[in-house]
Formats: C-alpha cells, sequence, structure tokens
C-alpha cells in the first residue's frame, strides 16, 4: 500500500513565516475549479470543505492530506 504525501506546512499553519494563517478562509483553483477549505471557528479539529457547490465537514488531518493532493494535480493557492 502506498504512503500519502503529508504536507509540512498548509496556509493555516501557525508560525512567523506564515502570512495567511489569520484568513477566515483558502481557496486553490485549477482552471475554472475552485475548493475553498474554511477552519470550523466551533472546533479546531475539523474543516469545513467546499468543492463543486457541495460543503463538507472534514478532520483537520484530512484537510492537509487533501491540500496536498490537490497541489499534487496543479491547483494553486489564491492569495
Amino acid at each position: 500500500m502506498a504512503r500519502e504525501k503529508y504536507p509540512e506546512k498548509c496556509p493555516w499553519d501557525f508560525g512567523p513565516k506564515q502570512t495567511q494563517s489569520n484568513q477566515e478562509n483558502w481557496k486553490m483553483s485549477n482552471g475554472e475549479e475552485m475548493v475553498i477549505f474554511a477552519r470550523n471557528k466551533q472546533d479546531n479539529n475539523y474543516f469545513y470543505l467546499t468543492e463543486n457547490n457541495s460543503l463538507k465537514s472534514i478532520l483537520a488531518y484530512q484537510a492537509r492530506l487533501y491540500y496536498q493532493k490537490l497541489l499534487d494535480k496543479g491547483y494553486k493557492l489564491q492569495s
């Protein structure tokens, strides 16, 4: 079984070099396709993921893995 590539840094990580950690959401796009990550304000262990006009709640580690998969597919983080 292949191991998943775990991202070292996500835009919502805190740290001295992270300039986007205080945003409410993070948008990634690839052409006309867009995915939006948003932190659950009641529980930091969850994120909301909006993709193709559907909203779902996922765990923080799943958000990190999905973020990396999108980067691998050519998605770019919008600033």
